[in-house]
């Protein structure tokens, strides 16, 4: 092989005169040939290279050289030709001459090495890619709002990380959590950026892109607003951040709650499996959700003592608070048989498909989306008067409670729902039967 001596790489030796400057970078030419032998792409010879760089005008020449002397000694020249052709711009006069050179002094106290045709050119260049009226400087504000100097650089994962981290040291509930890994990981795969460069455009797109119900959409942009504002608290946006404000919350549909009829009620608890029949009566008597009642334990069922209630324990409860629920006369009833110390209330993986995938049929009623719970916040609203205690035994807001449930049934519905309770024995299984105004 032949070959030059190799010379080292390093920064690039810089000739100056006046105000003008060149650069010779010095870099290893190395030359390839393939072998005839053996097919295979062979280093054929090493040979130094000088590559003179300066500015003409806009326009960056590169030239190259087999020789440090030579490279300088054509620099020399070029230097010369650069000096001279700026000494004839400055034979401008007037505001001409002013303007160029407060242009020259103003980039040069900024950055000496800066060329000033290249300085005009890209600001011209810019600056007709901008709307009417929309400055540079505009766009500088705005950037420097999204991107404050300072503040630590973290990619949503990372910030996904913390959030969770925070929340569990929190002691939120494993529901709860776990809707925050699964959304918000979704979220953190699909943006592996820094979470400053997220904007209102990208995670609009993002959750319609996902499609779904109205409601699971919002649950999305709830999360990640959730996201946001734990960034703006821990410092890695400005206080002022509001891309979450351009984000539109999706139509839940606005549908009618749905509630069961006592007589359906009856029909579905004369169908009811014997395991399936606490996960019924809880559902019904005291509201809980799906999830709460699947992860409810039989000593949390208190309904033997002078006050009978259900704990939902902060760390099974959606909403992570704990909160009691009354048992009611024929809730008790219902419980009675089943009752143990401990141990699981709902007897299968996904009790409440149950209810709606083979129960409903087999009785003859159609299944109603969480109706066994807006059917008792309706007939404990009607029962009780008292808006701010239903919502403390269902979990939800007084608004909410109000807002939805408020003059849906009749008093006397509320207490034919109520009396429904299994026939004494030797009958047991079956429904003591309601009064016939009621059914």
């Amino acid at each position: 092989m032949n070959s030059k001596r190799i010379v080292p790489e390093s920064d690039p030796i810089v000739l100056k005169e006046g105000s003008v400057s060149v650069k010779i970078y010095v870099t290893n030419n190395r030359i390839y040939r393939r072998n005839p032998a053996t097919g295979q792409r062979e280093l054929k010879s090493t040979h130094p290279q000088f590559t003179l760089t300066y500015y003409a005008g806009a326009r960056r020449v590169k030239r190259k050289f087999a020789s440090q002397a030579k490279a300088e000694r054509e620099g020399r020249l070029v230097l010369t030709n650069l000096n001279n052709a700026e000494g004839e711009v400055l034979k401008l006069i007037g505001l001409d001459r002013a303007a160029y050179v407060n242009a020259s002094q103003t980039l040069r106290e900024w950055r000496p090495g800066a060329d000033l045709g290249v300085a005009i050119t890209d600001y011209v260049t810019s600056s007709k890619r901008l709307p009417e009226g929309v400055t540079i400087g505009d766009c500088i504000t705005a950037f420097l709002a999204r991107h404050p100097s300072g503040l630590p650089r973290r990619t949503v994962a990372e910030v996904v990380k913390e959030l969770v981290a925070s929340k569990t040291n929190a002691g939120r509930s494993d529901v709860y959590l776990k809707d925050l890994r699964g959304r918000l990981g979704h979220f953190a795969d699909s943006f592996a950026v820094p979470i400053s460069t997220v904007t209102a455009t990208q995670i609009q797109e993002w959750i319609d892109n996902r499609g779904g119900a109205g409601r699971t959409r919002n649950n999305f942009r709830r999360l990640i607003g959730s996201l946001f504002k734990f960034a703006v608290r821990r410092g890695y946006l400005p206080k002022d951040h509001s891309e979450m404000d351009g984000v539109e919350k999706a139509d839940n549909g606005g549908g009618e709650i749905e509630i069961f009829t006592p007589g359906e009620l009856s029909k579905l608890f004369a169908a009811c499996r014997p395991e399936m029949i606490p996960y019924l009566a809880i559902a019904a008597f005291c509201g809980l959700r799906a999830a709460e009642i699947q992860r409810l334990d039989w000593s949390e069922v208190h309904f033997t003592g002078t006050e009978r209630f259900v704990e939902v324990k902060a760390g099974k409860a959606k909403t992570a608070s704990r909160r009691t629920v009354p048992i009611t006369d024929n809730c008790a009833a219902w419980l009675a048989k089943y009752a143990q110390a401990s141990g699981p209330v709902a007897a299968f993986e996904r009790s409440d498909k149950q209810l709606f995938l083979y129960l409903a049929e087999k009785a003859g009623v159609p299944w109603k989306h969480n109706g066994l719970r807006h059917s008792f916040i309706s007939y404990r609203l009607a029962d009780i008067k008292n808006v701010h205690q239903v919502s403390l035994e269902a979990g939800n807001s007084a608004q909410m409670v109000f807002r939805h449930y408020r003059q849906l049934v009749r008093d006397s519905e509320a207490t034919a729902w109520f009396a429904i309770a299994p026939a004494p024995t030797p009958n047991a299984g079956q429904v003591i039967p309601m009064p016939a105004a009621a059914a």
